[in-house]
């Protein structure tokens, strides 16, 4: 086999041609580092040696552009990878990553667990999913929220003052609420008690101004 052609297609990548037909697109780089020329005598492993470099140069600027954008999980960040490259080479990236230490799963479930359970106020369990979903294994997410030291009902009641507040005050309004929250993973006794609390407060405030 010849390398028949090699086609500028943009700043940095070339079209490959061998025996008069398409073969592939690479990088300036790799054609640099193998010496690749028109007229130059290949064989089939040479081929498939160029296409797993182009491979795994793609796998990496993937990554890079992925973890620049946000933190990632291993598992989120291997099933990305995995929608353009093979598993194998999905799964060496990902682990170059953590080597870069670019990816550290107990310190983006860390960083999860703080923003969900005191930036969003969602409840454990509603947290605990959506940590699964980012890739973090349940195991790791239990361990992680268990160290929280919050309070459910307190929670709730912030909730409501930040968002709810408008809307509790009438039995239409306060089922409203309770749907909202136990869609936050929160359990019916602890809303029970903090829409009670609630209440309270607002009348012994409304008391105070009368």
């Amino acid at each position: 086999m010849r390398i028949t052609g090699i086609e500028k297609k943009s700043k940095t990548r070339y079209t490959v041609e061998v025996d008069g037909d398409y073969f592939y697109i690479f990088d300036l780089e790799i054609l640099q580092e193998n010496h690749l020329k028109t007229g130059m005598e290949v064989d089939e492993a040479f081929l498939e040696d160029l296409k797993r470099q182009a491979e795994i140069r793609r796998a990496r600027e993937r990554a890079f552009y992925l973890l620049s954008y946000r933190d990632h999980s291993e598992k989120e960040l291997y099933d990305k990878l995995c929608k353009k490259v093979s598993p194998e080479v999905a799964a060496m990236t990902v682990g170059k990553m953590v080597e870069l230490h670019l990816l550290d799963d107990e310190a983006y479930a860390k960083k999860l667990a703080e923003y969900y359970l005191n930036g969003k106020l969602w409840s454990r369990r509603k947290a605990l999913f959506e940590m699964s979903r980012k890739g973090i294994s349940k195991e790791l997410a239990q361990e992680v929220l268990s160290s929280w030291e919050g309070d459910p009902v307190e929670q709730i009641l912030e909730l409501i003052q930040r968002k709810y507040y408008r809307t509790v005050g009438d039995p239409k309004g306060n089922q409203k609420v309770v749907n909202a929250l136990l869609r936050l993973g929160y359990s019916y006794s602890d809303i029970k008690t903090a829409m009670s609390e609630y209440e309270i407060e607002e009348e012994e405030d409304q008391w105070q101004y009368e």
